[in-house]
């Protein structure tokens, strides 16, 4: 039986891929090519079904009246599966040039709804003439990069397991975390909460995995920001516990 994900919490708001859909592509112009929502749905769906990945749920979420677009994906058979964890692939897209087509891998624990981003990889910088015709070469080479770097996640996690905390280790990383800007002012309580009263079982021992979950169940409401956020967390996180930062970079 295939774990599931509750993919729905993640954002204030889901839209149907009809509404996808209907949102209207803007223009080109002479130096931008912007690409229709659903279109590079369909070419990022299609290319995880060819790398034998099954899909098992999908999230779309329109904001600035349908300029910006983000969607979530949870799959399977992608060769990085576990017993604890499911990978979710996250995408986003805006005609607003508020920022380019993206793609980005993460994770969430299957005991609770909190995700979180390891990785993200621009597709194109800008939406030049050329980006419909290399789109799909770019995402399959896209994606492929971002299960490389998967197995740096696995060591993330169990590093994170093995890192005792106390209480004055992990209010001082709050305070850090948010001086970097992985959580806004006024989340620094709602995530010492969840390290005094984890809201699961799974999270009470006093390590930082512990502290982590607990920054992801915050952070789970805000699915515009997630990937940056989760980049800037796991920066502060993982120098605490020795690990280098492995971060995909735009091709």
């Amino acid at each position: 039986m295939t774990k599931e994900i509750n993919l729905s919490v993640c954002a204030t708001k889901e839209s149907s891929f009809e509404d996808v859909k209907n949102v209207k592509t803007p223009e080109a112009t002479e130096s931008w090519q912007p690409i229709s929502h659903a279109f590079l749905v369909d070419r990022v769906q299609n290319q995880m079904q060819e790398n034998g990945w099954e899909i098992v749920d999908t999230y779309h979420s329109l904001h600035r009246y349908g300029q910006r677009y983000f969607g979530l994906f949870h799959v399977k058979n992608t060769g990085v599966d576990n017993d604890e964890r499911g990978t979710i692939v996250g995408l986003r897209n805006s005609h607003d040039k508020c920022f380019p087509a993206g793609l980005c891998m993460g994770n969430a624990p299957f005991v609770c709804s909190n995700l979180i981003f390891t990785n993200e990889v621009v597709l194109a910088r800008r939406h030049t003439k050329n980006i419909l015709t290399d789109l799909s070469q770019v995402i399959a080479r896209t994606l492929g990069k971002m299960t490389e770097t998967w197995a740096s996640d696995e060591q993330r996690i169990q590093a994170y397991k093995e890192y005792e905390l106390d209480n004055q280790q992990a209010h001082d990383l709050v305070i850090r975390a948010y001086q970097n800007g992985a959580i806004s002012k006024a989340k620094i309580a709602d995530v010492v909460e969840q390290w005094h009263k984890p809201e699961h079982d799974d999270f009470s021992p006093r390590t930082m995995h512990s502290l982590y979950n607990g920054f992801t169940h915050i952070l789970k409401g805000g699915i515009t920001a997630l990937p940056n956020r989760s980049l800037a967390l796991h920066g502060v996180l993982d120098s605490q516990v020795g690990l280098t930062s492995q971060v995909a970079t735009a091709s």
